[in-house]
């Protein structure tokens, strides 16, 4: 029953809009009551922020992050593709998704793909390829790339400029990338030991987070 609900309550967003996704709507097509969807779904945002979930899930499942042996930064470049695209071809999933602010938390989809973001900019850390702290760069990365989108859908779909999305994300990239050459900055340098700190054993939590906290500064 609650896959055919999300199955529902997603094709009524995408044939008519966000404020189509309605108790009565979807327990009319389903022949259901009310109190199904409470019990599973909590209330009506809980319903649409599952709903979100289910319609980004194909799209995740066709990204599985960083694996051994691939570079980091591009595999973040084909993410951010991928990412935007989505976002162009489902509008109102991802209105669902990144569009409604709440303080303290987010929509589990957003929450889905800044899993694979954060594993992504962690491992680039750990490539000794990352300029400012981990979750800079993943605040950074995440507002850039859900701003293209935003900024893009905001346009005649005819009248679209691409090169937008490669610009901006290329601009963000060099802000929070660094290189491995021998000349490269300290902040990759600094990102990578603060990595390697999580399996530390001969500081203490105290002495590890001071570190932490002093590595940091360096890339302010």
């Amino acid at each position: 029953m609650r896959l055919r609900i999300l199955e529902t309550a997603h094709d009524l967003l995408n044939r008519d809009g966000r404020d189509a996704v309605t108790t009565r709507a979807v327990t009319s097509a389903l022949h259901i009551q009310a109190p199904t969807i409470y019990r599973i779904f909590g209330d009506k945002q809980g319903l649409l922020d599952q709903v979100a979930l289910h319609g980004f899930s194909a799209h995740l499942a066709t990204w599985t992050g960083w694996t051994p042996g691939a570079d980091p930064v591009e595999s973040m470049r084909q993410g951010w593709a991928m990412h935007v695209e989505w976002g162009l071809r489902h509008p109102q999933v991802y209105s669902i998704a990144y569009g409604d602010p709440r303080v303290g938390s987010s929509s589990p989809a957003a929450d889905a793909i800044d899993a694979i973001l954060r594993t992504q900019v962690e491992q680039a850390a750990a490539d000794g390829v990352l300029a400012v702290p981990v979750e800079v760069a993943v605040s950074m990365v995440r507002a850039a790339g859900v701003g293209v989108v935003f900024t893009l859908l905001a346009m005649p779909s005819d009248a679209r400029d691409l090169s937008l999305s490669e610009r901006i994300r290329e601009s963000i990239f060099a802000a929070v990338f660094t290189d491995r050459s021998p000349g490269a900055d300290r902040g990759g340098a600094a990102m990578q030991l603060k990595r390697e700190l999580e399996g530390a054993t001969a500081l203490s939590p105290n002495e590890r987070a001071l570190l932490g906290d002093w590595l940091d500064r360096l890339v302010q």
